[in-house]
């Protein structure tokens, strides 16, 4: 997980590691994980990296 911080916002990134020819789809689950900001959310957005679009 990578994260990018500014004044405004949070950007996560995610991404599979440990396979070789990326993720199989059939056997794609998510998992809750833990992020470490430098500073609390508060009022910033926080987005996703891939799609640009606020997280929910």
């Amino acid at each position: 997980m990578d994260v990018l911080e500014t004044s405004e916002s949070v950007v996560l990134s995610a991404s599979v590691v440990g396979t070789k020819e990326g993720p199989c789809t059939a056997d794609l689950l998510l998992e809750m994980v833990t992020v470490k900001l430098n500073r609390p959310l508060g009022d910033r957005v926080l987005l996703d990296a891939v799609t640009g679009r606020p997280v929910p």
